[in-house]
Order: structure tokens, then C-alpha cells, then sequence
């Protein structure tokens, strides 16, 4: 499994694999896995990275200091 890094707006990153998509308008994102389902809708700001609506069972990782959110979901096995 590869990762990919996704470079936001403000100096956000989001690094998940590279099989999932991610999908902006202005500062909202919409990041959907292989299936196309939605994995996680956020906002993000100069100081802030919003979770509006995610997965259940969505498990991610906040680094303010770095401005980088990681997921760490591994998805399934096609």
C-alpha cells in the first residue's frame, strides 16, 4: 500500500493512500476511496482543519505542528 501526499490550502497536508481521490472547492474537500465512497468532508483554514462529516469507522491523525492530517485507514483488498 502506497501513500500519497495531497497538498490543501494554508500550508494543510493530507496523506492517505493512493488509491483514495480527493476532490476540492475552494477551501472544502471531499476526499472518497476506490468504491467512490465518501471517506471524509473537511475545511481547512490558516489554524484550523475542520472534520464536517467522515466514515464510521474513519481513524486519522491531526499534526497542527506540521499542518498535516494522515489517514490511517487501510482500505480493502480489491
Amino acid at each position: 500500500m502506497v501513500n500519497k501526499s495531497n497538498e490543501l490550502l494554508n500550508g494543510w497536508t493530507l496523506i492517505a493512500r493512493q488509491t483514495y481521490k480527493v476532490y476540492s472547492n475552494n477551501n472544502s474537500y471531499v476526499v472518497m476511496d476506490s468504491d467512490n465512497d465518501v471517506v471524509m468532508i473537511c475545511l481547512v483554514t490558516e489554524q484550523d482543519f475542520e472534520v464536517v462529516s467522515s466514515n464510521w469507522n474513519l481513524n486519522f491523525k491531526i499534526i497542527p505542528a506540521f499542518k498535516t492530517v494522515k489517514i490511517l485507514n487501510v482500505p480493502d483488498e480489491d
